[in-house]
């Protein structure tokens, strides 16, 4: 699991990985971030581009949107929500 901040915002780098792999590395990275702050989740495996939102959303979190990026590839973008952890 990779976590970088880039230009403004968390970059979480989750390709190669399976789930529950992404929903659990996305709401683990997301325990580190402040109220309002943006992650971006890296995925390449289809499931997680529902996986990933739905558990997000059910932590409380904001999912602004996924959007494929590339070949099998697609961005994540959620906003911290609220401390409930």
């Amino acid at each position: 699991m990779s976590l970088e901040f880039r230009e403004g915002r968390y970059v979480l780098d989750l390709r190669g990985y399976v789930c529950p792999y992404p929903q659990i590395m996305t709401l683990q990275a997301l325990r580190k971030l402040r109220d309002g702050e943006l992650l971006e989740v890296i995925v390449d495996n289809p499931a997680s581009c529902e996986n990933v939102p739905a558990a997000v959303r059910r932590e409380g979190h904001e999912v602004l949107g996924v959007e494929k990026v590339g070949l099998g590839v697609w961005r994540i973008k959620v906003v911290k929500r609220g401390s409930k952890q």
